[in-house]
């Protein structure tokens, strides 16, 4: 696929060469510091920082920087998650897309620690798929079941709310459902294996199917090397340049505190 000689994909003015550079580079690293050292002092808090490089088809086939990193508390029924991933995508010396996600779930348990209810926020700045943003917030129930020793799998379904803005159009708010479904698997004490899968259906005829799969093994001490394969397709009747399935292959470094 040919890439064009100027960006096809609208640039944000908020987000500059330099300011991207310094949030890719410098966040896991603030990250892993920072909450590092909470985690010294507060039991309940955990999470990982982490940073490599990522390979992109679809709307925009590219080799891009990628970061993700995730914050846990948890204590007595409550858990609390937040997240938030990046990617890079720039080619000969212009920026063509960039990718933010942002987001936070927030857990109740019941006893015993299977059931759940939640609710669930997030963000996504993704101009891969014809959006300038996405932004969801539901509530709903879970269950946890553990298959044996080494297996598990959560599934979760709500309803709510998802407000977005697609290229060239204005933004628009409609009711949702979101259905999510999590499996993992200990392969070793060092390697693991997960699955999610999400679906996002909206009375907007824009309908959203993620999966993302990944391994993740220990290098040495708390480093881990992960590897992931994200694939994403949107309903949304798209023009042009936009293309409804887009995928994202990534290999980080990762460090767990």
């Amino acid at each position: 696929m040919r890439l064009p000689k100027t960006p096809q994909i609208p640039f944000h003015n908020k987000y500059g060469k330099r300011t991207i550079l310094v949030f890719v580079f410098v966040f896991p690293v603030w990250m892993a510091s920072i909450t590092g050292a909470m985690a010294k002092t507060l039991k309940p808090w955990s999470g990982s920082a982490a940073f490599g490089l990522s390979s992109a088809t679809g709307t925009f086939p590219s080799l891009n920087l990628n970061s993700h990193d995730w914050v846990r508390w948890q204590k007595h029924h409550w858990q609390d998650r937040a997240h938030v991933s990046y990617n890079y995508t720039a080619a000969s010396s212009a920026i063509y897309a960039n990718r933010l996600v942002l987001g936070n779930q927030t857990r109740y348990y019941f006893k015993p620690k299977i059931r759940y209810v939640f609710a669930n926020i997030r963000y996504d700045r993704n101009q891969f798929n014809g959006y300038f943003y996405h932004l969801t917030e539901i509530i709903g129930e879970g269950n946890v079941i553990h298959l044996n020793k080494t297996m598990s799998l959560d599934y979760q379904g709500g309803i709510g709310a998802q407000e977005d803005q697609p290229i060239g159009q204005k933004h628009q708010i409609s009711p949702a459902v979101r259905l999510a479904i999590n499996y993992r698997w200990h392969l070793t004490h060092h390697a693991t294996f997960k699955e999610a899968v999400t679906t996002l259906l909206s009375t907007a005829n824009n309908n959203t199917y993620e999966s993302i799969t990944s391994l993740e093994s220990q290098l040495y001490g708390n480093f881990n090397l992960q590897l992931s394969y994200t694939a994403s397709y949107n309903e949304f009747p798209v023009i042009s340049y936009y293309k409804k399935f887009n995928t994202i292959t990534t290999a980080d470094l990762m460090y767990h505190f």
